[in-house]
């Protein structure tokens, strides 16, 4: 392989990308695929989307989205004290006092700042009951020229990934470890005959209703597309589900999917030994999935098991990132002209 998850993962995690500010995080991801692709563009909503023509004559295009935007906060107002007051935009205000953050302003510049809280030697009773909300916090920047500063600049968190035992831990997995999936099945891909085009996406702005997603498969006009993203281990939600990191990618079963794609990637992760397991998505998916699927195209979901998704330090297991790729690669390979004929019993079902 000449793309480590380990080491995709570290870069990866540090990359500035934010909904709509996905500039940095794409130029990374662009210069892992271009050896790997026929064709790598940028379209008009940011997505990156990397192409790998099929071996052979081509009976159709497979699109793969997976999103490359990270959750963060945003300056809603500068204050003459030093302070930013901010909000949110799919952080838990919870997990944020006395966090290290990067803030990226407007001219540019990537300037430290510290989630500030009162000392609970000053708190009352009161106040230590409460739970840490948008209208108490603010980033300490007073270590900084305040004029450097904007309402509107975009926060992130500072920390270091690791790696212990297989498993990795750091921000931004949910989803950049689905954007290394389907590098790692480019890959595969390079080594294997397949008669469909792979169209990798690395979608904009998912954290914000997957827009970026919505506008590629418009552009596209594939034949089939997949959603991959960031699932639920049992870890986080005890008792709850049984989706186990560690057991390989999980794909999705629901109204929003399609059957036949549903039941081609099962019998792919059985012919070739795949680790696989299966979850429920009764309605939305929360996903790339969800604008996919309205496009009228067959769609399917395959996720990846996380715990402390949204959080600084994400957890993942590597094998469970190889296998996934390792199952795009093989689905796109499998794909031939009956791929997508329905049954005439079938036919209700598939709609």
């Amino acid at each position: 392989m000449k793309n480590d998850i380990k080491e995709m993962a570290f870069e990866f995690s540090k990359a500035y990308g934010p909904p709509g500010r996905e500039e940095e995080i794409r130029e990374k991801i662009k210069r892992r695929v271009e050896s790997l692709c026929d064709e790598v563009f940028v379209d008009k909503s940011g997505n990156l989307i990397a192409v790998k023509k099929a071996t052979e004559k081509s009976l159709g295009k497979m699109m793969v989205s997976t999103h490359m935007d990270e959750i963060c906060v945003i300056c809603s107002k500068v204050l003459e004290e030093g302070f930013l007051r901010i909000e949110g935009i799919g952080m838990d205000p919870k997990l944020l006092p006395s966090q290290k953050v990067w803030v990226h302003t407007r001219d540019g510049e990537r300037l430290r700042g510290v989630i500030g809280m009162l000392a609970p030697h000053l708190q009352t009773a009161e106040t230590k009951s409460k739970v840490s909300d948008f209208d108490t916090l603010f980033v300490d920047v007073s270590m900084h020229d305040i004029n450097k500063f904007n309402t509107g600049d975009f926060i992130t968190y500072d920390n270091d990934p690791f790696e212990a035992n297989g498993k990795l831990f750091t921000k931004t997995l949910d989803n950049r470890a689905s954007c290394m999936a389907s590098i790692t099945a480019l890959d595969f891909l390079s080594k294997m005959r397949h008669s469909y085009d792979y169209y990798a996406v690395f979608s904009s702005r998912e954290e914000i209703g997957a827009f970026g997603a919505r506008t590629a498969v418009s552009l596209i006009q594939p034949s089939v597309t997949i959603a991959m993203d960031a699932t639920f281990s049992n870890i986080a939600v005890p008792n709850n589900k049984k989706v186990e990191m560690g057991k390989g990618p999980v794909i999705a079963r629901g109204p929003v999917l399609t059957k036949i794609v549903t039941e081609k990637l099962e019998s792919c992760c059985k012919t070739y030994g795949i680790p696989m397991q299966l979850e429920v998505s009764p309605g939305r998916t929360g996903t790339d999935a969800d604008q996919l699927q309205l496009e009228g195209v067959p769609t399917g979901l395959v996720s990846i098991p996380s715990s402390y998704m949204h959080t600084p330090y994400e957890k993942m297991s590597i094998s469970d990132i190889t296998e996934a790729g390792r199952l795009l690669a093989v689905y796109c390979s499998e794909l031939d002209e009956s791929s997508f004929e329905i049954r005439s019993d079938a036919k209700e079902e598939n709609k």
